[in-house]
């Protein structure tokens, strides 16, 4: 039968042998040979057989081994990933298998394993590790973030109505550079937040998968750098603003905003830096120039762009949003009356005793105080005023 015949090398092992066989047959005959000489013969074709064994069982190794990466790469192509998946470290089981055990995967141990076994995962949520996912975990996970960009999508979306709902009906005018650029909704909302639609996920199976599972979590490794790198500068603001240094802590918090400009903190605590540093002029980027400003215009500002996200983005609702809106309020109050705008600070107060609910009743103190200092500063204002009328 064709399938039990053997291969070039099998037939001429087997003519080897023959012909060593006859020779040594020959040689007894003819008394060319001892005893000995076949001994040795024997050993030698006895160690040539098992060479040629031992190379089979290479052969059907080396065989297997190819077969079975074969099957990971056909599986990595369809999946991205073989067997599970860690989504901490982001590596298969054989990428992990390879770590721990080495390349030669004879060597690696049998059975399965339901949790990552990277050192760096072991130790992770109090002992327990990392659950891995299979292919379907993982894209339900995937469908899980889309769904969480939808919504987030929808929520910018509703915000950008409320917003130009408010603009066609508002006169919204700012003094200085800041003026004819602040209208535009791109200017205070993150670069992350894309107006692209989001498709449905595609089948595991096909590169557009992988390729929206890399874009997705690309998006989210560069929100979060930014949002690290603006919480570390605000951070570092925070302490020169402890010691005194109010120059350094302003230029900490305007470098915080250029990585996240929606940062609420940023903005209040920016605000109060320049209120602090007192009316002198401090260096911002506008309409992407730097440019320099009166310290209690730009403390304004900060106050009213951070109660126009707290509004438009937020709704005025949401974890932080009243503190947000207070500490608005009260600082912006605090630089309208520096600034001799007597009239905007009282009207800041009101409004925050007013449209911020559930005031702690300190805030609520200390918003009476500023109400009552503003209004005996009117008055004296409106005292002076008559009698260099009457002085003529």
């Amino acid at each position: 039968m064709t399938g039990n015949r053997p291969n070039d090398e099998d037939l001429e092992d087997f003519v080897d042998q023959v012909d060593d066989i006859e020779k040594t047959i020959k040689a007894l005959m003819e008394g060319k040979i001892d005893m000995a000489e076949v001994d040795r013969k024997e050993a030698q074709m006895a160690a040539k057989k098992k060479r040629a064994e031992e190379r089979k069982v290479q052969q059907k190794l080396d065989m297997e081994r190819k077969q079975r990466h074969a099957r990971r790469e056909t599986e990595r192509k369809k999946w991205g990933f073989v067997g599970k998946w860690c989504p901490r470290c982001r590596k298969d089981e054989v990428q992990l298998m390879e770590e721990v055990h080495g390349k030669d995967d004879t060597k690696w141990p049998e059975g399965q394993f339901d949790r990552c076994i990277a050192p760096a995962c072991r130790t992770i949520n109090d002992g327990e590790g990392v659950a891995l996912l299979a292919n379907e975990d993982r894209r339900k996970q995937l469908e899980a973030k889309v769904e969480v960009l939808k919504k987030d999508r929808l929520e910018k979306a509703m915000a950008k109505d409320r917003w130009q709902r408010w603009k066609s009906t508002q006169s919204y005018k700012r003094a200085g550079a800041w003026d004819d650029d602040y209208m535009r909704w791109d200017k205070w909302v993150g670069s992350d937040d894309e107006e692209d639609e989001l498709p449905a996920v595609p089948p595991p199976e096909t590169a557009e998968f992988a390729a929206m599972e890399q874009d997705i979590n690309q998006r989210a490794a560069d929100k979060e750098k930014r949002r690290t790198e603006s919480n570390r500068l605000k951070a570092k603001g925070n302490e020169e603003m402890s010691e005194g240094n109010f120059s350094k802590a302003f230029k900490y918090y305007t470098k915080g905003l250029e990585d996240d400009r929606g940062n609420r903190a940023l903005l209040t605590n920016r605000a109060l830096c320049a209120i602090k540093l007192g009316l002198k002029k401090v260096t911002v980027t506008k309409l992407g120039e730097d440019v320099q400003v009166d310290s209690w215009d730009q403390a304004v500002e900060d106050c009213t762009r951070c109660l126009d996200i707290c509004e438009f983005l937020h709704d005025n609702k949401g974890a932080g949003v009243p503190d947000s809106r207070i500490k608005s309020y009260m600082r912006r109050a605090e630089a309208h009356s520096l600034l001799g705008n007597l009239e905007a600070a009282l009207t800041d107060v009101k409004d925050c005793l007013e449209k911020v609910e559930k005031l702690p009743p300190k805030v609520t103190s200390d918003l009476r105080s500023m109400q009552a200092r503003f209004e005996s500063d009117l008055e004296d204002r409106g005292r002076v005023a008559v009698l260099k009328e009457l002085a003529g």
